[in-house]
């Protein structure tokens, strides 16, 4: 048996993170929220550390094997 999914209510949560995303002033970054709308907690999760990695690499964050 499967449980019904109310498919508007997912819609009405896209679009107020939509709406949100729309609001951050880089490109990069609202284009990641914007892709991350929708997405299940553990993949945004992995996203959220593979973004932390990148920007590790880049030097805009402290190594935390330097620490």
């Amino acid at each position: 048996m499967s449980t019904a999914v109310d498919l508007d209510l997912l819609d009405r949560y896209r679009d107020r993170d939509d709406v949100l995303a729309c609001q951050l002033s880089g490109p990069k970054l609202r284009r990641l929220v914007r892709t991350a709308v929708g997405l299940s907690e553990e993949s945004i999760d992995l996203l959220t550390r593979l973004s932390e990695r990148l920007r590790t690499a880049e030097g805009a964050l402290p190594d935390p094997a330097m620490t």
